[in-house]
């Protein structure tokens, strides 16, 4: 009789700890966990092998899109540009339409507005701050590449400024470098 209430004592505590289990992992799904973002490229050769990816799939441009985001939000190692200066140097012919300007070059093939920077900002500290009040940081090059993302979605409503919307967005962009970030 004992051994049997053993036996039931152990088959209710092993299907409490696997219902605890499973509840865990239900919140942990809830919690976001963003990715983990390479390293920025430190050389030419880094520059070359984070930019593989995008090469493969006829995409180059959004490589240098995302790190234009990240220079915009002055994020960008000192190592990063001069790994960009180390491309440009070895593969003068990519960027040859704006004299080797990397950055010229994505605003004017991507045909940014002359705002877009504004819009960088202004969606940078907003989703940051979201990021922060849900218990995560927003890494520079994650926020880079859902702006890419979301930038060139169907509909998307980013850089486009209505009612008072853009002189709000400078404030508050005044407002945060004010706060000394």
């Amino acid at each position: 009789m004992l051994n049997l209430r053993v036996l039931f004592l152990a088959v209710v505590l092993a299907g409490f700890s696997v219902e605890a289990i499973e509840k865990g992992n239900q919140l942990n799904q809830e919690h976001y966990i963003p990715p983990k973002m390479p390293e920025y490229p430190k050389s030419y050769d880094d520059v070359m092998s984070t930019l593989a990816p995008h090469y493969k799939a006829q995409q180059p441009l959004d490589y240098f899109f995302e790190l234009y985001i990240i220079s915009v939000l002055e994020k960008l190692p000192n190592e990063t540009e001069v790994a960009l200066q180390e491309f440009n140097l070895k593969h003068p012919s990519f960027f040859e339409s704006t004299n080797g300007d990397w950055r010229l070059y994505v605003k004017q093939q991507l045909h940014l507005s002359d705002t877009i920077e504004v819009a960088i900002w202004d969606l940078w500290i907003r989703n940051s701050a979201n990021a922060k009040n849900n218990g995560w940081e927003y890494h520079p090059w994650h926020f880079a590449q859902n702006f890419l993302d979301n930038y060139f979605a169907e509909g998307s409503k980013i850089d486009i400024w209505e009612g008072n919307s853009f002189e709000i967005a400078k404030q508050r962009i005044a407002k945060f470098r004010e706060n000394g970030n």
